[in-house]
């Protein structure tokens, strides 16, 4: 029989609980009480115990500590919480010390015999599985690796299915998609949790959990195919799953589920079926979908992804409307009701937002972003995605971030080389330099020096020579100021080097210039007889 502790400050309780349940019925037997976690643990030490019955509440070490010792020094005994309702935040904090169940108080009669009848269960199941560790030892890490291998190779030896006898074994793999992290929860403690409630809804499947990305997470479960169990059970287990997570957890958690898997080789194609399943959920809360066996190829398909491509970054670096948003949204919708894989899906927004990036290069907006780091960033987001409702988030994110970092950024580029020739033009006959300018214009100078050769493709440097060379052209063809009294006018100090960089910009001297324009000059005012 399976000795049963009973830990409850209230005797009457203790006493109700000892008289009002048929022990003996449930292969049981009490072998104590105590009226607090402290007591329980002494007696714990010196008697054999296989089941406790605690409260939360009570004095001196409650329910809660006493459940995290017993996990810590006595794990294979199996903890029952009674609660009130008023208690739940309670119950959902003692999930994460392993407890196998928690039952209201008021219920105890009708609803203690059932998880006790459970409890039983697991107890034989955990001494059978001990009873045949040569065999199946470290089963379900086996099976986390099995699982690990055949989504990244898709095969396994007939060796390693006769020996660990995975034949005898149907599957079904869940693709879940896990957000809004409770604040001040590690995600550690949010996994812990969450892995409880598997433990406690599952029965008698085994299962191994296995992260994908930063917010996915592939389920295996596994049952023998003489247990009775069907998809039926497997998605009523995971219904039950969802409840108990609306009750003790603040996270949303979407569930894609596969059909059953009888051959352990199909693992690899359940879990692109659980995906698929997954992508098609949208909303918010916690919801579940059943793989329906209407995805195909995309080839069948006739969402043309090039058009829906333009349309979307036309309308993304439209100045005056913002449309993009509302495209991508008739887009999301037809891969919503399509019959194209998660994956193909992937592919298509892919493609979107490559487009609408590689535009935002050609913009050659002034901006400190690098596209090619923001591009993989993007690349990682939809890699990470869950469903197609995570890839709309991502899309419209997308088209904000680029709208804001490009659109009306023309016009000021244009106005920052207005002010920058401005300024030459009023100071050139002065010692002008890029650090002049910027001291004029109150910004930074390596800024306007990378702002203004994107624009105009010369240097500010050579923006000021060409304009002096252009006024040096003036005076030289239009009065009879020496060379070096037109370089003192145009802003240079030595007449040797204004030679240099009007020859630099003109393939001619001064001297040569000026007397070309004489020529012409006489030739315009040749008489004619």
């Amino acid at each position: 029989m399976n000795k049963v502790l009973i830990v409850d400050d209230e005797r009457n309780i203790r006493d109700g609980i000892k008289a009002l349940i048929d022990w003996e019925s449930l292969d049981c037997q009490v072998v104590g009480d105590c009226v607090n976690g402290s007591l329980a643990m002494d007696f714990i030490a010196k008697n054999e115990v296989d089941i406790v019955v605690t409260d939360i509440k009570m004095p001196v070490m409650d329910g809660l500590q006493l459940s995290r010792n017993l996990m810590e020094d006595y794990p294979d005994i199996k903890v029952i919480i009674l609660t009130a309702y008023s208690e739940f935040e309670m119950a959902r904090a003692a999930l994460k010390n392993k407890v196998f169940d928690f039952i209201i108080k008021n219920e105890f009669i009708e609803e203690l015999p059932k998880t006790i009848t459970r409890c039983v269960k697991v107890i034989e199941e955990d001494k059978k599985f001990k009873e045949n560790q040569a065999l199946d030892k470290d089963s379900q890490e086996y099976f986390f690796n099995v699982l690990k291998g055949l989504l990244v190779s898709n095969s396994i030896s007939k060796e390693d299915i006769e020996k660990y006898q995975l034949d005898k074994y149907n599957y079904c793999i869940c693709a879940c998609n896990i957000k809004n992290y409770e604040i001040g929860n590690s995600d550690r403690d949010m996994l812990d949790i969450f892995n409880n409630i598997l433990k406690i809804s599952l029965g008698k499947c085994r299962y191994t959990m296995m992260p994908i990305s930063e917010n996915l997470y592939t389920i295996g479960v596994c049952y023998e195919k003489q247990s009775g169990i069907g998809m039926n059970q497997i998605v009523n287990y995971f219904s039950n799953i969802l409840i108990m997570i609306e009750e003790f957890m603040r996270i949303e958690v979407m569930i894609g589920i596969s059909t059953q898997i009888e051959d352990v080789n199909d693992l690899k194609l359940g879990y692109s079926h659980a995906r698929d399943a997954l992508s098609k959920l949208t909303g918010k809360g916690c919801k579940l979908k059943v793989y329906d066996g209407d995805v195909i190829s995309a080839e069948g398909e006739s969402i043309d992804v090039n058009w829906y491509s333009q349309r979307i970054t036309e309308a993304t670096y439209d100045e005056k409307k913002n449309e993009g948003p509302i495209i991508l949204e008739d887009f999301t919708n037809k891969l919503l009701i399509s019959k194209l894989t998660f994956e193909q899906c992937r592919l298509y927004m892919l493609v979107i937002f490559s487009s609408l990036i590689h535009k935002a290069v050609r913009y050659q907006v002034n901006t400190e972003t690098d596209f090619n780091e923001y591009e993989k960033q993007i690349y990682n987001s939809v890699k990470n995605a869950g469903t197609i409702q995570d890839l709309t988030a991502i899309g419209s994110d997308v088209i904000s971030n680029l709208r804001e970092i490009c659109l009306g950024k023309k016009n000021t580029r244009n106005e920052l080389v207005k002010k920058v020739d401005d300024c030459i033009k009023a100071h050139y006959k002065e010692e002008l330099t890029l650090q002049f300018i910027s001291n004029c214009l109150y910004m930074n100078n390596s800024y306007i020096s990378r702002a203004y050769k994107k624009v105009t493709g010369i240097t500010v440097t050579d923006a000021i020579a060409i304009y002096r060379v252009s006024k040096a052209k003036e005076l030289l063809a239009n009065t009879h100021k020496k060379i070096y009294e037109v370089a003192q006018e145009v802003g240079f100090n030595d007449a040797a080097y204004f030679t240099n960089v009007f020859y630099k910009y003109t393939h001619i001297s001064p001297s040569d210039y000026r007397q070309s324009q004489g020529k012409i000059l006489q030739e315009k005012v040749k008489p004619f007889y």
